[in-house]
């Protein structure tokens, strides 16, 4: 995995959200009135997942009933970030990818993400939002007679969601992510519905 690329992309992120910190209300002085404005916040969620389009050697490959979400396939993500404005965000996050255990092959992995949100409120207490950025994954693959291999990509990733405010620092986020796999002789579409909690600070 290209994780000097992420690194770099994930410490200028990190400069941005620094001085975009200096800029900030004073939130806790106010009681948070202000729940959709600039904020940092970190969180954290569970997801179902599901896998179509996928194909290997540029051979297309029957996902069967991995097409569709099914609460045997779970995982979860973390995730960190600043709204700069009340309506531009930049986040970065972990995620663990969705075990696959069939037919003697198991695959497991994990990947961090670097993404921008576009936030658009609807009340005082709940905005919608879209996302894109990049995903630096990789994953490893074992099968029958000693089959052993490491994938990896450096792809995109979009979606969109609702951030729902509970109390003035903890809201549920609900969000749709589609992160386009593409490593070497491999590629997915990975979908993920995820439900988390987000606390603002």
């Amino acid at each position: 995995m290209k994780r000097a690329t992420f690194l770099s992309t994930l410490l200028a992120t990190g400069t941005l959200g620094v001085a975009s910190l200096t800029t900030m209300p004073a939130v806790a002085a106010t009681g948070n009135d202000d729940w959709l404005g600039p904020k940092a916040y970190l969180g954290a969620g569970a997801s179902f997942a599901k896998i179509d389009d996928a194909e290997v050697r540029d051979n297309d490959i029957g996902t069967g009933d991995l097409s569709d979400f099914d609460d045997d396939r779970t995982t979860w993500q973390a995730f960190g970030g600043i709204m700069v404005t009340s309506w531009l965000g930049l986040e970065a996050g972990y995620l663990e990818l969705p075990d696959y255990n069939d037919n003697g092959f198991e695959i497991d992995g994990h990947g961090y993400t670097a993404t921008a949100l576009l936030a658009a409120p609807l009340t005082d207490r709940l905005e919608v939002y879209a996302k894109g950025g990049r995903v630096w994954w990789d994953a490893q693959a074992d099968g029958p007679l000693g089959f052993d291999a490491d994938i990896d990509g450096n792809d995109w990733l979009y979606g969109a969601g609702l951030n729902v405010g509970l109390v003035p620092n903890l809201s549920l986020r609900l969000e749709y992510t589609r992160y386009k796999l593409d490593g070497d002789h491999a590629e997915a579409d990975l979908d993920l519905a995820t439900a988390g909690l987000q606390l603002q600070f």
